[in-house]
């Protein structure tokens, strides 16, 4: 569908005629973006340029020179001989006509869409709909290799390189995140909960100490540990969860003292009512590297 984003005027290109103007007031009775008409006397060699500047092998630099010379053909049934029978396809084209011999016919020339000016308002309106849908489909294809030309020079790489990089960056960030909401002082964090290595309670706060930073946030632990899954993280008293994955660990130093290492050297307490439950995850686990 048209969104109000889009704001880049639309142009068709036509020959002046009766069939022109059939045309001109039968968009007026729809919703569409701006609109503008443009006539030529040549329609075959417009017909052409237009559908190289449509065609997907367009080199990079003639859509940077010429994008903005993307424009619709409308042809009527009586501009059918003007176009030789070998013309390139075009596909931001438009028969307007009004029967399916009509229609047949533009499809033989090239003609990639059929148009009836007094056709019911509902169909004309998805008609038009879906091809300026196609125009800015287009716009936005040549741009694109506009960009993929300007990234490809700057990495100094190829742009099959550089596509096949964009797209292993996409399926990366694709991927299910492992993500927690959290807020301090400074503001709302987006926080992947695989960075997060302690969380230790300080009052009526928080303090969730990731691989980067320390957040303190207002929370209590009890709350924290409801949105954290409970298969990566583990209370071991009753101010500290931690994070398995940066377990490194565990340190008996007494049957009543017993502390857990985590990868950066940092040492928490086990208390004795949770060292049961502890010891289940901890003791003897081969924690990775």
């Amino acid at each position: 569908m048209l969104t109000a984003a889009r704001t880049e005027p639309i142009t068709f290109v036509m020959t002046q005629g009766k069939l022109a103007q059939a045309f001109s007031l039968s968009l007026q009775e729809l919703t569409l973006p701006e609109c503008q008409f443009e006539f030529t006397t040549d329609l075959h060699t417009q017909f052409c340029f237009q559908a190289r500047l449509q065609h997907p092998g367009l080199s990079t630099q003639e859509s940077v020179a010429e994008h903005g010379s993307l424009k619709i053909l409308v042809v009527g049934s009586h501009d059918l001989s003007l176009l030789s029978l070998d013309a390139p396809r075009c596909e931001l084209s438009v028969l307007c006509g009004y029967n399916n011999q009509q229609a047949i016919d533009g499809f033989a020339k090239g003609i990639s869409r059929f148009y009836q000016p007094d056709a019911p308002t509902e169909l004309r309106q998805r008609q038009i709909t879906d091809l300026i849908d196609a125009y800015y489909a287009r716009i936005n294809a040549l741009k694109w290799q506009w960009i993929i030309k300007r990234l490809s020079w700057q990495r100094a790489c190829s742009p099959a390189r550089l596509l096949q990089e964009l797209s292993a960056l996409k399926t990366r960030s694709t991927a299910p995140h492992h993500q927690i909401s959290l807020r301090s002082s400074c503001g709302w964090h987006c926080v992947d909960w695989q960075r997060i290595r302690y969380v230790e309670a300080a009052g009526d706060y928080m303090c969730v100490y990731t691989q980067e930073e320390t957040l303190i946030v207002r929370s209590t632990l009890t709350e924290l540990a409801q949105r954290l899954p409970q298969s990566w993280f583990l209370r071991v008293n009753r101010s500290v969860i931690i994070n398995l994955h940066h377990v490194k660990g565990l340190t008996k130093l007494s049957p009543a003292v017993n502390y857990v290492e985590l990868k950066d050297g940092s040492r928490l307490k086990i208390s004795r009512r949770l060292l049961p439950q502890c010891l289940r995850y901890l003791d003897g686990k081969v924690w990775p590297t």
